[in-house]
Formats: structure tokens, C-alpha cells, sequence
């Protein structure tokens, strides 16, 4: 691995070409990957996200089971089942549901990575597994840090402050000035609060812009669901537009194999008979 770069907003991306057979990792730690993480863990079938509420309604109607997800300015889309609230996604609601997502800022970051080698949606409560995922790929990785509105927001450059903060240790990596400044912040952050990991996040959600809009609108909670330090071990990737656990897609793929060797089979005995 010879660099780990830090893009402070999505917005920067323009052309989504420019991420073609990169590796990246998406943050959109309040509120979009930490939800979707939840969702999977809790037994979402999968989730398609996508840019626009007019996508989702459209997606939703082709797809057997699914379910319309997401927000505009943190409050649940009219006429979806669900907002972005983690506390939403229990398994009695959506177990083995299609969720089809459109958020303010996480699926337009996550969709700008449709042409990346590798996409993995990362947030505080699975950063430990996100991290032994990246080392064991070992190439060079792009960190999306989703924002607010297409402007910087505190929480997603913390937390990528951490990623690199962990990636980081015993290599020595090229970083420029993005890089710089989230690691700063990250370990500022650290020596300024006096208290353990988690306290410290929360305390940072609640300075940050969008925790306290998120607590004015009746979502404290969820800042306290986010800032559970790796408390959903899981690695959720984008691939061929939806989002599963790593888990699953290499499932998936076994039964493909199985399916492929069945089919020859019978083939080869055919050609013995004659």
C-alpha cells in the first residue's frame, strides 16, 4: 500500500470515471453506512442505492419484496416505509426485504463509486473490520468522506482521521494536505477529551453541525447507535449496484460454481453413453 487519499466531501468527484478500478471506502457515519451496516446485519436482503427519490419509486416497482428507504434534510421521504434512523431497521421490519435507499448525501457517494474495483461502506461500527479488509487487499485506497449538502462536515473527517490513523501504523504513507488535516483532527479530538473512545465520538456528534440537527429533530439516539466503536464487525461492499456483506457476495459466487459444475456434469456423462 503506498497511499490512503482523503476526499473531505463528495462533491469533489465530478466524473465518476475518475474512480474507475480504484478501491474506496464511502463514510457516511451519520447516518447512511451506519444504517445500512445495521440493515444487513438485521437481515436486509440487500440495498440498491440510489440518487434521487423518482430512482427509488422507479427501482421499488421492478423489485419483488423491496422496500423504499431514506430522507431529505433527516426526516423519512413521503410515501417511504423507512427514514435513516438505524433504530428503524429491526430484523421484524425488514428481515430479507429489498431496501431501495435514496439519502441527502451517502447513496450519491456510494453511486459515484459504481465503476470502482473495490467500494466498502465503512463508519465507527465496523472500522476495525474495515481496516483488516483493506490491509488484506494491500493496494492503494480512496476514502470518500460523504459531507453535508456537498460541504465538509466534522464527523465522516474524524472517522476517516481514524481509518488512516490505523492504516497507518507501521508504513509510511504519502499524505497530502486533506490527509493531514483529518489525521490532525482525529487525534486532537483524542487528546482534548479526557474520556473513553465511544464517550469521545459521541461527545464529537453532539459538537458537530448535523448531530445537533439531527438531536433537534428527535434523533439523539441515533448519534449514540453510531458511535459504538466496532459493534457491527461487518464488511458492507457495493457491487454491481447493491450492497451486501463480503460474505454474502462470495456465497453467491460458490453457488454459481456449484450450479456451473452440475450442469457440465451431466453433459460429459451424455457423451460416455454414446
Amino acid at each position: 500500500m503506498k497511499s490512503i487519499n482523503i476526499l473531505l466531501t463528495q462533491s469533489f468527484i465530478q466524473d465518476d470515471l475518475i474512480l474507475k478500478d480504484k478501491n474506496v471506502i464511502i463514510l457516511d457515519v451519520l447516518r447512511a453506512t451506519t444504517t445500512m451496516t445495521i440493515a444487513l446485519a438485521n437481515g436486509a436482503k440487500e440495498i440498491v442505492p440510489t440518487e434521487s427519490i423518482a430512482t427509488a419509486v422507479r427501482v421499488a416497482k421492478g423489485s419483488k419484496n423491496s422496500m423504499l428507504c431514506g430522507e431529505r434534510n433527516g426526516k423519512v421521504v413521503d410515501g417511504f416505509k423507512l427514514g435513516n434512523s438505524p433504530a428503524e431497521y429491526t430484523p421484524e421490519v425488514i428481515k430479507d426485504h429489498s431496501l431501495i435507499f435514496s439519502t441527502t448525501n451517502g447513496t450519491l457517494a456510494i453511486i459515484k463509486s459504481k465503476f470502482a474495483k473495490n467500494c466498502v461502506l465503512a463508519s465507527f461500527l465496523n472500522i476495525s473490520a474495515v481496516v483488516d479488509y483493506v490491509n488484506s487487499i494491500d493496494e492503494d485506497f480512496t476514502i470518500i468522506c460523504a459531507g453535508k449538502l456537498n460541504e465538509f462536515c466534522l464527523e465522516d473527517a474524524v472517522c476517516a482521521g481514524m481509518l488512516l490513523s490505523k492504516l497507518s501504523e507501521g508504513r509510511n504513507l504519502e499524505m497530502k494536505d486533506s490527509e493531514i488535516a483529518a489525521l490532525n483532527l482525529c487525534n486532537d479530538l483524542a487528546m482534548l477529551l479526557n474520556v473513553p473512545s465511544e464517550e469521545k465520538i459521541l461527545r464529537m456528534f453532539n459538537m458537530s453541525e448535523h448531530g445537533k440537527y439531527l438531536t433537534s429533530i428527535g434523533f439523539g439516539t441515533d448519534l449514540e447507535i453510531a458511535a459504538k466503536i466496532d459493534s457491527y464487525p461487518f464488511i458492507p461492499l457495493f457491487r454491481n449496484g447493491v450492497v451486501k456483506f463480503k460474505e454474502m457476495f462470495e456465497g453467491e459466487n460458490t453457488q454459481k460454481s456449484k450450479m456451473k459444475r452440475v450442469n457440465i456434469g451431466p453433459k460429459k456423462e451424455e457423451v460416455k453413453e454414446k
